[in-house]
């Protein structure tokens, strides 16, 4: 699986997409259906989904109950986090 880039804002998780994936189209459409123009968005490229994450990790995102982080496949995950190399 490859990395996923995340768009956050206030808490909210925005998209998750393949990091080659069209992440500000993306953006534009969830930012103007949820909220509406100037919106300030955290984008974090690089994490992997994963659904253990380790002590080293550095958590990106943590699944919660309205929020789910999803691959390109549907597949569910708990957490998003950059790992070391």
């Amino acid at each position: 699986m490859g990395t996923y880039t995340l768009a956050i804002a206030d808490g909210v998780l925005f998209a998750c997409l393949p990091d080659e994936a069209d992440i500000g189209t993306a953006i534009a459409e969830a930012a103007a259906t949820n909220y509406g123009a100037g919106l300030a968005l955290s984008i974090v490229r690089g994490t992997e989904l994963t659904d253990a994450a380790r002590p080293e990790d550095d958590v990106v995102w943590r699944e919660t109950s309205d929020s789910e982080l999803l691959d390109a496949d549907g597949r569910r995950y708990r957490y998003a986090v950059r790992r070391a190399a």
